[in-house]
């Protein structure tokens, strides 16, 4: 009897689709979502965090905001990147997803557009991490025919997480004002960082 070399692409091609997979895709799925809660999050906080901070419109302090969380993820995708390879993509997965919750949440509670401005680099830091390392355990674990159809179902969950913090920021800017905090901006940031916590 003559053992043959198998590639691991062959030996899940072989095991085929199972529980395991949709599990994944659970997983992975909901932590895009999440993501793209975060990456959109500024967009509809600024108008309310402008006027707690008396910043103007087009100010450099309110720019600044809406690019922390973009040059966090250009810096986090290119050092977690390297990391996942040396030390696995489980452990990248699981960090960067802890990070972005306690940065996240940190946001809301700033004092200052300094320290948020911070917050919102780190968060995107971490979800430069997790993006790539949640794209390449999807695919990874998928078998080859089934791989470019549950990467679609994954970049589906984008959407999900698009509509999440639309309907969060519309249901927060609804409610009566002595019903939230002076600044309810701050809950909106507190509410879109929990999503990740969920996987």
């Amino acid at each position: 009897m003559t053992l043959q070399a198998q590639t691991v692409d062959g030996q899940i091609d072989q095991l085929g689709l199972g529980p395991f997979q949709w599990r994944l895709l659970a997983i992975c799925g909901l932590t895009w979502a999440a993501d793209a809660a975060e990456v959109l999050l500024m967009g509809f906080a600024l108008p309310a965090i402008s006027a707690t901070f008396h910043l103007p419109k087009g100010s450099p302090e309110a720019t600044g905001l809406l690019t922390a969380t973009f040059l966090g993820m250009l810096v986090g995708a290119w050092l977690w990147g390297a990391v996942a390879d040396r030390w696995g993509r489980r452990k990248v997965f699981l960090t960067t997803v802890t990070l972005g919750i306690i940065f996240g949440i940190a946001g809301a509670f700033a004092p200052s557009v300094a320290v948020l401005a911070l917050c919102r680099f780190l968060t995107g830091f971490a979800i430069g991490g997790t993006l790539p390392v949640d794209y390449a355990m999807m695919a990874e674990f998928v078998p080859s025919a089934w791989r470019g159809r549950f990467l679609v179902y994954l970049e589906a969950f984008w959407a999900v997480g698009t509509v999440l913090v639309a309907g969060l920021a519309w249901f927060i800017s609804a409610q009566p004002p002595e019903s939230l905090p002076a600044d309810g901006w701050r809950v909106l940031l507190f509410l879109a960082a929990l999503p990740a916590a969920i996987p």
